[in-house]
């Protein structure tokens, strides 16, 4: 009966390291797709303001460069979990902040420039700073007790 529990341990610890290296494979690629993004929106959005100012707004710009931003965000978080840190909340409560701010700033654009009602814009902008302030809260809480 021992044989078996250690052939059987011998084979769950293969294993175990079969699905480690696939795990930090995935990471890996995902950490590449994610820097490539990143990378190819901010040239993109370089473009667009160089070439193409005609038909691009700067709200569209805005976005862009956000956007490159929350994807970093997200890489950060692929990198902790490659190197193997402690999980943490923290760039996700990031992620929340800077999404809420684009959404404030592209929401405030949109207003001035009427392609939005005032007070639909009053609205949106209202969500996104009971968001971030909410965010704030939970931010504090969680580092509080971490």
């Amino acid at each position: 009966m021992d044989d078996k529990k250690h052939g059987g341990s011998v084979f769950l610890k293969r294993l175990n390291a079969i699905f480690k290296v696939a795990d930090y494979a995935i990471l890996i690629i995902v950490a590449i797709g994610l820097i490539y993004l990143a990378g190819q929106l901010i040239f993109d959005a370089m473009y667009d303001a160089i070439f193409l100012w005609t038909q691009h707004t700067v709200p569209h710009l805005l976005s862009e460069m956000l956007f490159a931003l929350i994807i970093m965000e997200l890489f950060k978080q692929v990198r902790g979990l490659i190197n193997q840190h402690k999980f943490s909340l923290n760039p996700f409560f990031y992620i929340g902040f800077i999404a809420s701010v684009r959404g404030l700033l592209l929401t405030q654009i949109s207003s001035t420039m009427g392609d939005v009602e005032v007070y639909q814009g009053m609205f949106q902008m209202g969500v996104y700073g009971g968001l971030i302030l909410v965010m704030i809260v939970c931010y504090v809480l969680y580092n509080k007790h971490a």
